[in-house]
């Protein structure tokens, strides 16, 4: 029987060892009044600034309306950080900085906040969602960079006739495809699965399967890779998607 080994800790040199706490919780009392110190000068006046930020990126007729919602003495120092804020853009990285710590905190940022614009649209509404996106640039700066990442529908497919998917399909990779599979639902991944062979979409089966957790950002990237495909082949007449009401654009499908 093997004898049992034990690890004894030297704790003979205990005046280093009270040393080095001493500088331990000497560092973190110098964080810790830092930490403390930067909440005092935000309550003190540095909030006004990023009230000021804020207001720079409301509209000029909801500016002012905001302004007299705050107490006078306060509503006077924003007025005259503001003032020297004539320059700035609701673009300004400051000033979306600001702006995006409120909404994010509102649970109104991000994929939930393009949402309320990208909804269960067919093909044409995205792409006039796509086109019209950036001129809405100046009015929303943050609103519109959300729309514009997010602004990929893959449900879209399900609603395109079997032989256009075919067509699709030949065009793009089967990585890819597997990539961009992987943030749909089963109804989407159905329709794929029915327009390849039984071999072909036991493969791709296993090709999500195996390929394991994906960032959400790379399964984006692809989708939107693959529907610039089908854009494609709509726009050169290879496929005909047709509207979701009123038939195709421009024209009449017999």
């Amino acid at each position: 029987m093997a004898k049992e080994r034990t690890v004894k800790i030297d704790d003979t040199n205990d005046g280093e060892s009270k040393e080095l706490i001493k500088k331990v919780r000497a560092r973190f009392d110098a964080a810790n009044q830092k930490t403390f110190k930067i909440i005092e000068d935000f309550i003190a006046g540095g909030y006004e600034e990023n009230l000021a930020r804020l207001l720079v990126y409301l509209p000029k007729e909801r500016r002012s309306a905001a302004l007299q919602k705050l107490p006078e003495s306060v509503r006077e120092k924003v007025s005259s950080i503001l003032n020297t804020f004539s320059e700035k853009k609701n673009s300004d990285p400051d000033v979306m900085s600001a702006v995006g710590t409120v909404l994010k905190n509102a649970d109104f940022y991000g994929e939930k906040a393009a949402r309320e614009i990208i909804q269960n649209d067919d093909f044409y509404f995205l792409s006039a969602i796509k086109g019209e996106n950036k001129n809405l640039f100046e009015v929303n700066p943050l609103l519109s960079m959300n729309v514009e990442y997010y602004l990929v529908n893959m449900n879209i497919l399900v609603d395109i006739d079997d032989r256009s998917i075919q067509k699709w399909l030949r065009e793009v990779e089967t990585q890819d495809l597997a990539k961009a599979l992987k943030g749909t639902d089963a109804e989407v991944q159905e329709k794929i699965f029915i327009n390849m062979s039984h071999r072909a979409a036991a493969m791709l089966r296993e090709d999500m399967e195996f390929m394991g957790p994906v960032r959400k950002s790379d399964v984006i990237e692809t989708q939107k890779k693959l529907m610039e495909i089908l854009k494609r082949l709509n726009e050169s007449g290879e496929i005909v998607i047709s509207k979701r009401f009123g038939g195709c654009v421009g024209d009449e499908l017999v």
